[in-house]
Formats: C-alpha cells, structure tokens, sequence
C-alpha cells in the first residue's frame, strides 16, 4: 500500500500502519450494511397555535401617555438628520 501511495515508511512502522488500515477498512465494511433505499423522513408535528383574540391597548390615550408630543392626533418624535459627529 505504501509502495501505491509513493509514502516512506520504517519497517518499524509497518505493524501499526497495517493495524490501523485494518480498522479503517473495518469502518468501510460497515458501511455496506446501511441499506440504499431512502427511508421515510421523520414525521414531524404541526407547530401548536395559540388562541389569538384581541385586547385592547389603549388607543389615543396610550399615545398620548407613550408619545414625546402628539400632533393632529399623531405621535410625533424628533427628526433625526444625518450622522453627527461620534
């Protein structure tokens, strides 16, 4: 096998090389077990909903407890313009 791949090896590393290609070939015959037709995918459940229903939030006087300032019944914030200096 050495000789194949153009690799130097010490005759005193032959018998563990060769151990070690024997297990490796070992993994390779137990790959010739797993069957080659696709099996099923895994079922996989529906994702559980909640119930959903409305609250109430508040509406205009939530804005105006919530917003900076209210103009024409619209929150209104502050223009931001540009990158100032940092």
């Amino acid at each position: 096998m050495a000789a194949l791949a153009r690799l130097r090896v010490a005759e005193s590393e032959l018998p563990g090389l060769t151990q070690q290609l024997a297990r490796i070939l070992s993994y390779i015959d137990q790959l010739k077990e797993i069957r080659e037709e696709p099996g099923r995918p895994p079922e996989v459940g529906a994702t559980p909903l909640r119930e959903d229903f409305p609250v109430p939030g508040g509406g205009k006087v939530a804005l105006e407890e919530n917003a900076p300032r209210v103009m024409h019944g619209y929150g209104a914030v502050p223009r931001v313009v540009g990158g100032g200096k940092s």
